[in-house]
């Protein structure tokens, strides 16, 4: 439902964004695993190269393909490494470690505050997808079944459960290990994410009234899970007009329809593998 400016502005204030020292060590170890990977997928470290790839890769390209990569656009990416590869400027290994300095470059824009948690989440998954690509290998079908178990849930409050059904059965045919419920209460939460591991809670957000309650529910979440990595992920009508509002809340990633959500939440299993 789409809100009047007034609406949107009445609910910004009561919305607290993930505290900067929370995120940031999240942050810190997924930027880790991430160049983890990269290492893995050459068979050497990364960091002799990067002096290799300064030259071809100007500044103005850099801020560009990272910007792109924030706003979770995978495809800007592919085609600047399609592009590379065309030229005969780089190598399998120069594009991987082109994928590092946009990682690098990211992690120098949260210091910045020039993007937020869930834009270098998003660009973490883009990194993520890409050097899948390059290296298709890297993420092994096991290593990713491991985390594929997701709560799927409406926000608390909300009487709106078609929705996230329809997501979980489209999950469930993608191999996920799915618990669709119906949690009353912070409390419940709690219990739930506390006795059972979880890589992926989903939430459903029905109602814009279901909105100021969503900032401290991910915190609960974060706070109480057994896997200190789980993932967050918003959907629903509310959040349709205003993805951002998900964004402010803190969770890691929303999505408009179930296949970007699959899409999204694969991604950012695979990321979160070996990071405990």
């Amino acid at each position: 439902m789409l809100q009047s400016p007034a609406r949107q502005a009445a609910l910004q204030p009561r919305i607290s964004k993930m505290d900067r020292p929370a995120a940031k060590a999240i942050f810190g170890r997924r930027l880790g695993i991430i160049s983890q990977q990269i290492a893995i997928a050459l068979g050497q470290d990364v960091v002799p190269l990067l002096h290799e790839l300064r030259q071809p890769l100007e500044v103005a390209e850099l801020e560009r393909l990272t910007a792109a990569a924030a706003r979770g656009d995978g495809e800007a990416l592919a085609s600047a490494i399609r592009l590379k590869q065309v030229d005969g400027q780089t190598s399998e290994q120069l594009c991987l470690t082109f994928l590092t300095l946009v990682a690098r470059r990211l992690g120098e824009w949260w210091e910045e505050d020039r993007c937020t948690f869930v834009e270098v989440t998003l660009g973490m998954i883009v990194l993520h997808q890409q050097l899948r690509e390059l290296a298709p290998g890297l993420v092994t079908s096991g290593a990713v079944g491991g985390g594929r178990s997701a709560l799927m849930m409406t926000a608390i409050g909300s009487q709106h459960s078609m929705g996230i059904a329809m997501v979980a059965e489209f999950f469930r045919a993608a191999g996920w290990a799915i618990s669709d419920e119906t949690i009353p209460s912070e409390a419940a939460l709690i219990r739930r994410v506390s006795e059972q591991w979880f890589g992926l809670v989903a939430i459903s957000v029905g109602s814009s009234s279901n909105i100021p309650g969503l900032a401290g529910h991910i915190s609960a979440i974060r706070a109480h899970s057994r896997n200190r990595e789980v993932a967050v992920m918003l959907g629903g009508p509310a959040l349709l007009s205003h993805p951002e509002l998900a964004l402010a809340a803190g969770a890691d990633a929303t999505a408009p329809d179930a296949a970007e959500a699959l899409r999204r939440a694969e991604s950012l299993v695979a990321l979160m593998q070996g990071a405990e």
